[in-house]
């Protein structure tokens, strides 16, 4: 285990990547109940980082952020004139909105130009900020609002139900509320024109001499809790910077050369750290999409490489699946792409070599795992070459600095996985309280990633899914992945997922959930085949007590397969409310699936 000395010894290396207002002396301050403050007595800014010296190395002039969005509407920002409007902007909020560095805000605005320019205004003015995706539904947004009990709420009025959520609620709010691109005036809601903060050279500009200490809150994001509430993860600024510019440099190779496309909504983890912070700290131009569904379509993507030239193409695994059925070719086989890169789930092997394949890649993919809680990229693999006997869900071999161990039983070689040291960018706390903060820990003191995983004799580390999808059936273990992994070998599944249901005999049952290409397809022919498939794979303990046909699977807006509500839908079908949805990318998918269920029981 790495000891205290090493442990400080190295993330003190690491302090000259920033470009400090004040350099910190000190690095770690362990504190009570497992929280550690970091670079505690050094003060930056984080809007200064990311552009002011962009422009003072000379990269003024130079693109720092490519809009797409819903319309196939491109725009751009140098760094120069994101400066500017981030600069109007700050103006607004402080002497029309009294907003202070003591002020939170709720930013709903999608990955848009609003969206950056008032995370990037709240960084400047030193103002802890959370981004919500823009189709949260009323519920969603009052649980969130209630929650982080913002100070003004920014939004845009595209939404068709924006008087749902804000108007018809703010009696009982009473918070002021920023809505752009629109020009009147009413009670506690304000009105600004994106325009005007693009163009308009009489609005006056705030110049910003400010500096935080390190410690200062940054941003807080809302994880999808099971049930009830979800989760405010809280990240500081210098430590969570420090990492995002760590990680990007580290696992991908960003410099002020990189174009790279995040296919992440700014609601994510990955639009913060992969989308906006990470690569422009480094002076890299990011390309943000208004919706990551987009990149779905094969012309939208084949324009962005070919026109944009993008360096870096980094994806969720459920959109690299989709892509993979709907499209055999993308691209031409002479583009600029140098790295492919995958989140959100494990990867595949035959997914990832279809990716490879596809974009006449000569390397690996860069298979990343972390989450919204670590800030940033936990491990990747780095390999030269993606051999044929690659392990499902490999995601290389965890730095010895992290800490990363199994929590195990003897002679089961998968664990639960832990981390002993967390690092600069993992969130410092909750904003649900000490009861849910505690729960992230052992008693031990290690920090609890409540995923399942397994080391092979190289210490490479392979990922099985969270915990509720590592299934003990008739005393095998088995992950939902796993058996999805070999379905999806079949040309004619689009997606799957695989979940396990509570049975009073075997313990559990599998349940498998299909998207096909073709619809007029012989179902029982179809079932004995993929069956036969999994029993020369895994054994007859693994074949799916149940298989479903559905149109589609339910996803939460950044492609993840939402497996915790497919296994709820088949144990009561009937049911309204279904725990914390406030993520699903379509409402209708649930009903489609509950047809379907009720449908199969009635036959």
């Amino acid at each position: 285990m790495i000891n205290k000395k090493y442990y400080e010894s190295f993330w003190r290396s690491k302090v000259n990547l920033l470009d400090w207002v004040k350099k910190p002396r000190k690095i770690i301050t362990f504190k009570k109940n497992n929280f550690k403050e970091w670079y505690e007595d050094g003060k930056l800014n984080l809007s200064f980082e990311c552009i002011d010296n962009n422009i003072k190395k000379g990269f003024g002039n130079k693109t720092a952020l490519i809009f797409l969005d819903v319309n196939n509407k491109l725009t751009s920002l140098t760094y120069k004139k994101l400066l500017d409007c981030v600069e109007r902007f700050c103006y607004i909020l402080k002497n029309k909105y009294k907003i202070n560095s003591k002020k939170k805000i709720l930013i709903h605005a999608s990955a848009s130009f609003e969206s950056v320019v008032s995370m990037f205004s709240c960084t400047r003015l030193g103002i802890c900020h959370s981004v919500v995706f823009q189709d949260l539904q009323e519920n969603a947004m009052t649980t969130r609002i209630k929650l982080f009990k913002p100070d003004l709420i920014i939004t845009r009025d595209n939404d068709k139900n924006i008087k749902k959520k804000f108007l018809r609620n703010n009696k009982r709010f009473k918070k002021k509320i920023l809505i752009f691109r629109k020009k009147k005036k009413k009670m506690n809601l304000f009105f600004c024109d994106s325009l005007q903060i693009q163009n308009d050279n009489k609005l006056n500009k705030l110049n910003i001499k400010y500096s935080f200490r390190s410690n200062k809150k940054l941003f807080t994001l809302f994880t999808s809790g099971s049930t009830g509430e979800p989760k405010g993860v809280i990240h500081s600024t210098g430590g969570y910077l420090l990492y995002s510019k760590y990680s990007c440099s580290n696992f991908f190779g960003i410099n002020n050369n990189s174009i790279i496309l995040t296919a992440s909504d700014a609601g994510w983890i990955n639009g913060h750290t992969y989308g906006l912070y990470g690569p422009l700290s480094l002076g890299a131009t990011s390309v943000i999409l208004e919706s990551p569904m987009m990149i779905l379509q094969k012309e939208i993507l084949k324009s962005i490489i070919e026109e944009i030239k993008i360096t870096i193409l980094y994806m969720p695994v459920t959109l690299i699946r989709i892509a993979r059925s709907l499209y055999p070719t993308l691209v031409q086989k002479k583009h600029s792409i140098k790295t492919l890169g995958s989140m959100g789930e494990p990867l595949a092997p035959d997914v990832a070599r279809w990716f490879i394949k596809v974009f006449n890649h000569k390397k690996s993919i860069v298979n990343t795992y972390f989450q919204t809680e670590t800030g940033g990229i936990i491990t990747a693999p780095k390999f030269n070459t993606y051999p044929k006997n690659i392990p499902h869900g490999s995601v290389g071999k965890p730095k010895k600095i992290y800490g990363l161990k199994l929590i195990k039983k003897k002679n089961i070689k998968q664990g639960e996985l832990v981390i002993k040291n967390p690092w600069p960018g993992c969130m410092i706390n909750v904003i649900n309280g000490k009861d849910i903060w505690d729960k992230y820990w052992t008693d031990e003191g290690y920090f609890k990633l409540f995923d399942i995983g397994s080391f092979d004799k190289k210490k490479t580390l392979n990922i099985h899914g969270r915990n509720d999808d590592v299934i003990n059936i008739r005393g095998h273990r088995i992950g939902s992945e796993e058996i999805e992994s070999i379905s999806l070998k079949n040309k004619h599944i689009v997606e799957c997922a695989c979940v396990a249901i509570p049975d009073k005999i075997e313990g559990f049952n599998l349940v498998l959930f299909l998207v096909l290409k073709k619809k007029n397809i012989n179902q029982t022919k179809f079932k004995n085949i993929l069956n036969k498939k999994i029993l020369d794979n895994f054994g007859s303990f693994a074949i799916p007590k149940k298989i479903y046909f559905v149109d589609d699977l339910p996803k939460t807006k950044s492609g993840k397969i939402l497996r915790r509500l497919l296994r709820d839908i088949i144990l009561d079908p009937n049911l309204n409310v279904y725990g914390d949805l406030s993520t699903i990318l379509d409402f209708n998918t649930v009903n489609n699936i509950k047809k379907v269920i009720k449908n199969e029981k009635k036959n």
